[in-house]
């Protein structure tokens, strides 16, 4: 199977968190994804956006991910990036987007 190389999420809530500055060590969630998606993205590229048609605001190159283990969110993915300054201000045609999310393989 081919690894997914993007997604692009929407993510008006910030839903992310700095894990370590030094290391620019970030997490995002909590996305309806399936592991198989998830696994697949590890060594890709996270895009935040406002909106389909808006510019990505954050976003870096994935580490890894894991699952939301109670309250809320539980069993949504949560994915670890390292952030870029690359991963701004990048755009994606509004063709592929399901929901809040775009996966580019």
């Amino acid at each position: 199977m081919e690894a997914v190389m993007q997604i692009h999420l929407i993510e008006k809530e910030k839903r992310f968190t700095c894990i370590c500055k030094t290391s620019k060590s970030w997490e995002s969630g909590f996305w309806k994804v399936s592991i198989k998606v998830a696994e697949g993205l590890i060594g890709g590229d996270i895009f935040l956006h406002t909106a389909q048609v808006m510019p990505s605001y954050f976003g870096g190159k994935i580490t890894g991910y894991h699952i939301q283990d109670s309250g809320a969110w539980q069993g949504r993915v949560i994915f670890h990036f390292t952030a870029t300054s690359e991963h701004k201000s990048v755009k994606t045609s509004k063709s592929g987007w399901g929901m809040e999310k775009k996966i580019v393989r």
